[in-house]
């Protein structure tokens, strides 16, 4: 087996393997223009349907995917050590998050030098998936300023999987031999660092109609701050933890609060919450 077909088989078989407690709906509230997912064994989990945006103007819809610690910390090497719990990290996380999404986005630090690839893993979300008309797997975009070492990063060795490199004119000159080994990598280029806005247009016009974002921090705080980000789905630990000072986001969210959901079971005290920030 390849390095890449072990690692799905690893995913595939952790989902399946999950012990999953279904959550309990306290607030189910969407707005009229929200697009509902799922299939009836995500519905038994989920307890509902889950909601999504559509893009808007230029833009794709965008949302922002989150486990933070009791106290509110969202920093730690692993985010399963926040304690989301299992049905946060496989039916939500690496689930209806991005079931419906053409793209994954990840900032460089999530991805460096490791076995990581944005998709979905149950069998009943890859048939949903496939029920939506979408490929396998999403597009996977990487953020970085900074550059990084391609080689040891499996999501860059894949031809299989359609990449997407979010950077500055300096890193892909520096870039230019990797990029040029590696011809399903296209790389979105921003003026500034902060010409979010112009390259996610730019991502639409590559066909993109929904990212799903997943870390780190600090891309999240630039994305919500450059108004690009429609949804957020954050999953609130039962347990304290994780990097202290290290919240989501330094302001209060706003925005209109969708779903709320809790935990049972072994994931009792854990607490899922939809929120959008756009009117």
């Amino acid at each position: 087996m390849t390095r890449f077909e072990a690692f799905v088989a690893r995913k595939e078989n952790e989902a399946m393997r999950a012990a999953l407690c279904p959550f309990r709906t306290r607030l189910d509230a969407p707005p009229s223009d929200a697009v509902r997912i799922g299939n009836d064994w995500t519905r038994r989990l989920f307890d509902g349907d889950f909601y999504v945006s559509e893009p808007r103007g230029p833009l794709p819809s965008t949302s922002l995917v989150f486990v933070q610690s009791k106290d509110g910390n969202t920093g730690a090497p692993n985010p399963m050590a926040l304690g989301g719990g299992e049905l946060d990290l496989h039916v939500v996380y690496e689930g209806l998050s991005r079931v419906a999404a053409d793209a994954v986005l990840g900032g460089a630090q999530t991805v460096r030098g490791g076995n990581i690839v944005f998709s979905v893993w149950h069998p009943q979300l890859v048939a949903l998936r496939a029920a939506l008309g979408l490929p396998r797997h999403p597009i996977q975009i990487v953020a970085t300023l900074r550059g990084l070492p391609f080689d040891d990063a499996l999501i860059f060795n894949v031809p299989e999987l359609r990449v997407v490199l979010l950077t500055i004119p300096s890193w892909v000159a520096l870039l230019h031999a990797p990029l040029s080994e590696r011809p399903w990598i296209t790389p979105v280029v921003m003026r500034t660092p902060d010409d979010l806005p112009s390259a996610f247009e730019r991502l639409r016009e590559l066909g993109i109609q929904r990212i799903s974002c997943v870390g780190g921090r600090t891309l999240a705080g630039q994305l919500i701050d450059t108004g690009v980000v429609d949804d957020v789905y954050l999953t609130t630990s039962a347990k304290p933890g994780g990097e202290p000072n290290t919240p989501l986001y330094r302001r209060p969210l706003g925005g209109r609060v969708v779903v709320q959901k809790d935990g049972t079971g072994a994931d009792a005290g854990v607490r899922f919450e939809h929120v959008r920030l756009r009117s």
